[in-house]
């Protein structure tokens, strides 16, 4: 799940980036019958990991956008699922999103790839990536600490990886009035 959001840190993350959104989460699951437009979603919020319905995730987004790997099987998705539950309740990487801060900054991603690491629990696209890697997948062509939701050129975030790459589709977007 991808999300263009509107606070004023939303709004400074894709200045900074350059990118098209600002966070990132993985949806676990559709809700019930008795709301088929919904869904769970786990994403690493301020000031911690957090498991909500999709329609309070995107409450006040400019946009949003979900995608799915189509070649994935059952078991994998499940994989996906219990990997970033291990991170439920987990305090936010506050040390992590200054390391991107700064990577956005000087244009670079030395502050998170080639620089010691701030130990600590993961921020938003970190969450997703390491969800993917736990059946051997990536989001992107970085590690899952420089990763961002959105990223301009020369690096690529989440959304640019999964657009240009045939094994995701879109399979659901919308305003932060639509879920």
């Amino acid at each position: 799940m991808l999300i263009r959001g509107t606070s004023p840190l939303s709004l400074e993350i894709m200045r900074a980036t350059g990118g098209r959104f600002s966070h990132a989460g993985v949806v676990v699951c559709a809700m019930a019958p008795s709301a088929p437009d919904d869904a769970i979603v786990i994403e690493a919020l301020m000031p911690r990991v957090v498991t909500r319905p999709l329609h309070l995730s995107v409450l006040g987004a400019s946009y949003w956008e979900i995608w799915s790997n189509k070649t994935l099987a059952d078991y994998q998705r499940w994989a996906i699922v219990a990997a970033a539950c291990l991170y439920s309740a987990e305090d936010y990487g506050y040390g992590k999103i200054l390391e991107q801060g700064l990577d956005a900054v000087f244009n670079t991603n030395l502050f998170t790839e080639k620089l010691p690491q701030v130990r600590g629990c993961p921020i938003c696209s970190m969450l997703a990536c390491l969800s993917y890697n736990e059946i051997g997948l990536r989001l992107g062509p970085d590690g899952a600490r420089s990763i961002a939701p959105s990223r301009a050129a020369p690096y690529i975030g989440i959304a640019e990886f999964v657009a240009a790459d045939n094994s995701y589709e879109r399979v659901a977007f919308g305003d932060g009035a639509t879920a």
